[in-house]
């Protein structure tokens, strides 16, 4: 079930009306929210639901014996199950076939062969998201940083919140179980703001990354020949923009879908190509994941506090698990590395410089576009599947001969979507300061339009990106 298909439209509306006639009776309109996220996560496969509910009963159990019991090593022992059998599960049903065609590939090149084949698994849709997310509950439990979940109702709906379930944002337990405490408010405001952060989200995927998507990035990788070298480049800067408001587009529709039902969700982005550093860009990129990983991986292995030496083996680790995070696949490992590599040669050139390097207009710039081009240059290992369509991909830059057929709604949107990613900070704030002092009418009529006019476009209904994450 898409965001921006009408079947989402129906879906919402409907739970929306129920949970605000049951809002007063705390467990009903949980439990109404917990039936419409299973409805909205088994619309993708039915035997999605087994897994989910599996993990769900696991670490609540978990859970419990970690913040119940007085000895260390039941503690340790319960930590660890939640720790293998979620990192087990992932790793089986994202990793298994890509872990076992490299293994065959390098028994092949010495003469011998390996006993187990590929299964041509189905990764779960959001079992990254949801893994994540389960973990952070059972180690902040062993951590005594936070009360566990009421009863197993509240665990649930955490772990399967349909707004975020499948592309984030990621939500931390510590977060969200408080919300469930407080009775939701149905104010003006609230409706405005997930009215808008919907209609901005919608724009965002349909009328920018969808139709720099179609009409700009498929055309010039399907038949690359077609194609000069200069259009080569304007599609790797493309393609930044299709993947960023893609997903940027999710995490908005996940925060107004959560704020109609009085929750609220972390945001998951802050103008990433802003950034004048490769550190800058992760904690403005898919902010959720980053922080994740440095409050459980990074900090857990010393963090900066450490010798030099090992913070930057902290770096890299952290770094190549978001590459590996995001996809089984060598290109992804390369793209993690590449950033690692990158962050490690950013702190040793600010340690051993001693001072901040972007102390002018003119040198904040050049920062600027080195971080543009190494982040437009990196992610073709997002686009790449394999490694030889990555080495294919740099090769075309030399072949390739004329500018093909490319269509005028491409470049509207390309040109749309970099100019309101860059304009002045104080027009986000004045655009929805506006929407929300909207009468409610003409707020839900802006909405509509924007829903309708999407639907309009709709190119097929293109499954978000990090849909396969």
């Amino acid at each position: 079930m898409n965001f921006h298909s009408v079947t989402f439209g129906v879906f919402l509306s409907v739970v929306f009306s129920l949970f605000w006639l049951t809002y007063r009776r705390r467990n009903l309109r949980s439990a109404i929210m917990l039936i419409a996220s299973y409805v909205f996560y088994g619309a993708f496969d039915p035997l999605f639901l087994v897994l989910i509910g599996f993990s769900t009963l696991l670490d609540h159990r978990c859970g419990l014996l970690i913040h119940r019991s007085e000895s260390e090593r039941t503690r340790r022992i319960a930590l660890l199950v939640s720790l293998v059998m979620n990192l087990g599960l992932l790793g089986f049903f994202k990793y298994y076939d890509f872990g076992v065609e490299n293994l065959g590939r390098l028994f092949a090149s010495v003469g011998l062969s390996f006993p187990l084949e590929t299964l041509g698994i189905v990764v779960p849709v959001g079992i990254s998201f949801y893994t994540f997310q389960t973990l952070s509950y059972t180690i902040d439990l062993y951590r005594r940083r936070m009360e566990p979940a009421r009863n197993l109702l509240d665990f649930a709906l955490f772990v399967a919140f349909f707004p975020q379930l499948v592309a984030g944002p990621i939500v931390r337990a510590a977060d969200f179980l408080p919300q469930l405490e407080r009775p939701p408010r149905f104010t003006r405001e609230r409706l405005h703001d997930g009215l808008y952060r919907i209609a901005i989200g919608l724009g965002k995927k349909v009328l920018i990354a969808d139709v720099v998507g179609k009409f700009l990035i498929d055309p010039v990788y399907t038949d690359p020949a077609s194609y000069s070298a200069v259009m080569h480049v304007i599609v790797l800067y493309g393609f930044l923009v299709q993947i960023y408001y893609d997903f940027s587009g999710y995490s908005d529709i996940a925060i107004g879908s959560a704020r109609l039902f009085g929750f609220d969700l972390p945001e998951n982005f802050k103008l990433p190509f802003r950034a004048l550093s490769v550190r800058e860009f992760w904690r403005r990129w898919h902010i959720t994941l980053s922080s994740w990983l440095q409050d459980y991986v990074y900090f857990p292995l010393g963090g900066s506090r450490r010798a030099e030496p090992r913070v930057l083996f902290n770096l890299m680790v952290t770094m190549i698990l978001i590459g590996l995070w995001h996809g089984a696949s060598w290109p992804w490992a390369l793209f993690g590395t590449i950033q690692g590599i990158a962050m490690c040669l950013e702190r040793t050139v600010e340690r051993a410089w001693g001072r901040p390097f972007a102390t002018s207009p003119l040198r904040r710039f050049l920062l600027w576009v080195w971080m543009s081009q190494f982040i437009a240059i990196t992610y073709i290992c997002v686009r790449a599947e394999d490694m030889s369509e990555l080495f294919g991909m740099l090769l075309r830059f030399g072949d390739a001969k004329g500018f093909g057929d490319i269509s005028h709604y491409a470049w509207i949107s390309l040109t749309a979507g970099l100019a309101l990613h860059f304009m002045p900070e104080g027009f986000y704030t004045w655009a929805r300061r506006v929407y929300l002092r909207m009468p409610t009418v003409l707020a839900g009529v802006i909405a509509g339009v924007v829903a309708g006019l999407a639907g309009y476009l709709l190119l097929g209904e293109q499954p978000f990106i990090y849909f396969q994450f």
